[in-house]
């Protein structure tokens, strides 16, 4: 299953994808929780101590990371793959 939560702000989107996420967990679903907000807060909600939080890095900072995965060899600037290999992001940037 898929599920994303978006739509305006302060209307509760946080709160309601960490809760889903927390019970899916505790239900024994696998699941990613992706934070793309620039405050971070997901992982107030699902619990993440403050020193653990500060040690995330978001991936949007991780230039060299973008580049290698975007970037066509012997494109002109701008060109970007945009269907990029992310299968392991999840296991090299998880926090439990």
């Amino acid at each position: 299953m898929k599920l994303a939560v978006s739509g305006k702000g302060g209307v509760g989107k946080t709160l309601i994808a960490g809760t889903l996420a927390r019970l899916f967990a505790q239900d024994g679903f696998k699941v990613l929780a992706i934070d793309n907000d620039s405050a971070m807060n997901l992982s107030y909600t699902l619990g993440i101590d403050p020193e653990t939080k500060g040690k995330i890095i978001p991936i949007s900072e991780m230039k060299n990371l973008i580049e290698e995965r975007t970037a066509v060899k012997g494109a002109v600037p701008g060109v970007y793959n945009i269907n990029p290999r992310v299968s392991d992001i999840p296991d090299r940037f998880k926090v439990q």
